[in-house]
């Protein structure tokens, strides 16, 4: 992960060596936000808690801060991280357990399924010896009886195993689903994008799908880079990549309430929290996209000045909204504006 997806620029000396104290507070404080912004994930009320003091701890730094200063600061993060860290601990005993728990189930419950079944073809298999030994019409006469009642046991045996059934069945097919939600869970977990270190596009579309779910009113912007293709064809992709963190670190620095994803190919996805105003969210993100960033790169021995610029899509997203309107404005917009396609990884 670069250092500038944590929303923290930094200075440098004509020597290129930090500057001291004040390049040494920013680098502090982009280790505070850093372990805010990548520990994992526990309870949401318990991370956004962590998080705001985290970033409290963080804003309290300044130039002037005194060596003492900066060591209650680290003291705060570790203990703030500890009471965490203990909550989580918990947390996450609690779901291996109920993952067991839900393993167990479906166990139990294709063995009860094969049991019953052993059960009835048992009962058939009775009748079936009892009609083959009978030989005169007497013992016809007696099979009939006895047939009845084995046909009425099995008939109850029947019922039951049907009701049962659907009760074990009903209960698997929850645990089921509750098991595909924590196995997606993880699969976001696993869609960190490797070059701005920023969540990833499978993590956008988890997000936005779970507020509509939820019937929260929310913005969603989404902002493309503008001439990438052509800072790619030119320069190569190491250089666009460059880019694309400088890009990244400028939208972290100016957007506010929101959490920022990278979307497909030279776009990035901005979700705002439903608190924040649609209004208020339209105007930071319009403002965000405004923002004019230089980038200096060193080709064949030259120094190259780029300037990044954006293009911006932004959507009022309702609780009545299908998700899959909102990822395909999405990407016609990204699509119109030079973007890669929706498939494009970088």
């Amino acid at each position: 992960m670069d250092i500038t997806t944590l929303g923290i620029g930094g200075s440098e000396t004509s020597d290129g060596g930090p500057s001291m104290p004040s390049q040494f507070i920013e680098y502090l404080q982009i280790l505070i936000r850093g372990i805010a912004l990548h520990t994992l994930e526990g309870e949401p009320d318990d991370l956004k808690q962590l998080q705001q003091n985290l970033s409290a701890i963080a804003e309290s730094l300044t130039n002037e801060s005194a060596p003492d200063d900066l060591l209650v600061a680290i003291g705060k993060t570790l203990r703030a991280l500890e009471e965490y860290n203990r909550r989580a601990a918990v947390i996450f005993k609690g779901q291996v357990e109920e993952l067991r728990g839900m393993l167990s189930t479906m166990t139990a419950t294709v063995m009860f399924i094969t049991s019953s079944s052993e059960t009835s073809v048992k009962q058939l298999s009775v009748i079936e010896a009892r009609l083959q030994r009978a030989n005169s019409l007497e013992d016809t006469r007696q099979l009939k009886a006895s047939m009845a009642d084995c046909l009425t046991l099995v008939r109850h045996e029947s019922q039951r195993l049907q009701a049962e059934s659907r009760t074990k069945i009903n209960k698997l097919k929850g645990d089921v689903e509750r098991l595909t939600v924590r196995l997606k869970a993880a699969s976001i977990d696993d869609s960190q994008d490797l070059v701005t270190g920023l969540p990833g596009r499978i993590a956008a579309e988890e997000a936005i799908e779970a507020k509509i779910t939820a019937g929260k009113d929310f913005v969603a912007a989404l902002f493309v880079l503008d001439r990438m293709a052509s800072i790619n064809g030119r320069f190569g992709r190491a250089v666009g990549d460059e880019i694309l963190v400088t890009g990244a670190h400028a939208l972290a620095q100016k957007l506010t309430g929101t959490t920022l994803y990278r979307w497909s190919g030279p776009a990035f996805a901005a979700v705002f929290d439903p608190a924040v105003n649609g209004a208020q969210a339209e105007l930071r993100a319009k403002q965000a996209a405004a923002t004019r960033v230089e980038k200096n790169i060193d080709v064949d021995d030259r120094s190259i000045l780029i300037v990044i610029t954006y293009s911006c899509h932004v959507q009022r997203v309702t609780g009545k909204t299908a998700a899959d309107a909102v990822m395909k404005s999405m990407d016609a917009f990204m699509g119109a504006n030079g973007g890669a396609s929706p498939n494009a990884k970088g």
